[in-house]
């Protein structure tokens, strides 16, 4: 779940996302279910302003997602002052950053590869990417983050889509909506599959959210961050510390470009290669 943008007022969805008690209700009148079940009969389906683009909501964490993404832009500064063409979505969800991609830059022909361990997530991530047409982007099913060589891992697949994740840490600071179940999901080599759809071309953008896991992701990722000219993180505090993700992305050849939203569970920040780094604000 991302945090709040700088300089943002929280919307109403946000503030109640941040209560524990919302969080508890969820869990004991199984509002998930029951949403999921209701919008499986009602469909409810919008459409972006300048892309004519249109997405569905199917599960009550994608009101959330909708309304970050969306409405409150919280990744439009990773679009600022550079062409972009090419990007990756680790940690797709329900498939919107593509989307939102495609509304920011006004290319229908962005050639992208979205990823999400959570099965469901990624036939919701097919459906809207095939949905619209958008035929340079290829959407697979697998967890990332492990060395070359590993062909399968364990995922975690929790009741809230928001909160599954290669690493079993829940956060302890918000009540859980149940347990999660470990899967045996396969590893997908994310240079090896760029390589498919991309040739040698360079990664414009990658966002990583992937719940706790991404300190490992970049360990393991260095190929593929060799190729990327910036990154748009999302650090999940219950794991791992900003100062830790700044370490190792600086090993990779990158340098802090702006924290562009932050609450006390997580924060999202925008990291450059040092050779086109702007001065972190």
């Amino acid at each position: 779940m991302l945090g709040v943008p700088k300089n943002s007022k929280p919307t109403l969805i946000t503030k109640l996302a941040g209560m524990s008690v919302v969080h508890k209700a969820i869990k004991a009148f199984r509002i998930q279910q029951v949403v999921a079940r209701a919008l499986s009969i009602v469909h409810v389906r919008r459409t972006l302003h300048r892309s004519g683009l249109k997405y569905r909501v199917r599960f009550l964490e994608s009101v959330l997602i909708a309304d970050e993404i969306f409405q409150r832009g919280i990744y439009r500064e990773a679009f600022e002052d550079r062409q972009i063409r090419t990007f990756m979505d680790l940690g797709s969800n329900v498939g919107y950053f593509p989307l939102f991609a495609v509304e920011e830059t006004g290319r229908r022909d962005l050639v992208g590869l979205a990823v999400d361990g959570n099965e469901q997530m990624a036939d919701e991530s097919r459906w809207h990417i095939e949905h619209n047409n958008l035929e340079k982007i290829t959407v697979r099913h697998g967890v990332v983050g492990y060395p070359p060589g590993v062909d399968t891992a364990t995922f975690y697949v929790n009741p809230s889509n928001v909160a599954s994740s290669a690493q079993p840490i829940l956060n302890p600071e918000v009540p859980a909506k149940g347990a999660s179940r470990a899967v045996t999901v396969p590893v997908v080599d994310v240079l090896a599959e760029w390589k498919k759809i991309a040739g040698d071309a360079r990664i414009n953008l990658m966002k990583v959210d992937i719940e706790g896991f991404e300190c490992d992701f970049i360990k393991n990722t260095s190929a593929a961050l060799a190729l990327t000219d910036r990154v748009v993180i999302e650090w999940h505090k219950w794991v791992n510390s900003r100062d830790a993700v700044d370490e190792l992305l600086a090993a990779q050849g990158f340098s802090l470009r702006k924290v562009i939203s932050e609450d006390p569970h997580c924060g999202v920040a925008i990291y450059d290669r040092k050779e086109t780094t702007h001065a972190a604000a």
